[in-house]
């Protein structure tokens, strides 16, 4: 289980919280890595600015397109 923190970012946690958003990292896994909720996540991403586009996971597509 993740503990709760009360203690500041680094400069190390955002530079590794950055590449791991960039690499489409699950939240859950990123919490897990950061020692950090889910939700502590997403109030850092809103904090400095990364975009929340990569917390919407993509349903798999029932359609096959058809050519």
């Amino acid at each position: 289980m993740v503990e709760n923190r009360s203690s500041r970012w680094t400069s190390e946690e955002d530079e590794l919280f950055r590449r791991m958003a960039e690499a489409n990292t699950r939240p859950e896994l990123i919490a897990a890595k950061l020692n950090r909720s889910v939700h502590a996540i997403k109030a850092r991403a809103y904090t400095i600015g990364l975009p929340l586009k990569w917390f919407k996971l993509k349903a798999p597509s029932a359609r096959k397109s058809r050519g």
